[in-house]
């Protein structure tokens, strides 16, 4: 699948293929994180991420999930969301990073996900120069470990999230 719908809920979602509870630093709970078949419902606030970085057997990540404030939008082509696409590639330990659209040309957010976590790795967020971060633990059954692709590069396919690829 190139691409699916994810979003935070405050509940699990039995529409969604993969979700898994996410909790703050302090171990509050955060919601649910999850993943919605393309071809099927989803609820308001979603957007589109890669498919290759969700998978409903994955491991438990440390993620910095990037969003834009309500009614905020950046074009994905902004100088700062192409140095952020690029400015990624530099952090060592990433497990996944892939970007959120919400429509075709918008920037919908990011999120990036550790295995193995360390103290300084959530104030290494390049998308955190663009929109305000939340750093979550989430539970196994939704995140992938994904090489990146060769880059770096900002270049993406028919509004596509980045690294999604191909033509609908």
């Amino acid at each position: 699948m190139r691409w699916c719908w994810f979003g935070l809920a405050e509940d699990v979602s039995e529409d969604a293929f993969a979700s898994a509870a996410a909790r703050d630093l302090q171990g509050e709970p955060a919601g649910y994180l999850a993943a919605w078949d393309p071809d099927a419902g989803h609820p308001k606030g979603t957007a589109r991420i890669s498919g290759a970085v969700i998978d409903p057997s994955g491991p438990e990540m440390a993620v910095s999930l990037v969003l834009p404030p309500s009614g905020v939008q950046v074009l994905f082509d902004d100088p700062a969301v192409v140095a952020a696409t690029q400015a990624v590639y530099e952090r060592p330990g990433v497990s996944f990073v892939t970007t959120l659209t919400t429509d075709p040309v918008h920037f919908g957010g990011a999120v990036t996900g550790t295995t193995a976590p360390w103290p300084g790795w959530w104030s290494d967020d390049p998308f955190e120069r663009i929109f305000p971060a939340r750093r979550l633990l989430v539970e196994p059954g939704l995140f992938n470990a994904v090489a990146p692709p060769a880059g770096p590069v900002h270049q993406r396919y028919a509004g596509l999230p980045w690294p999604a690829e191909g033509f609908e």
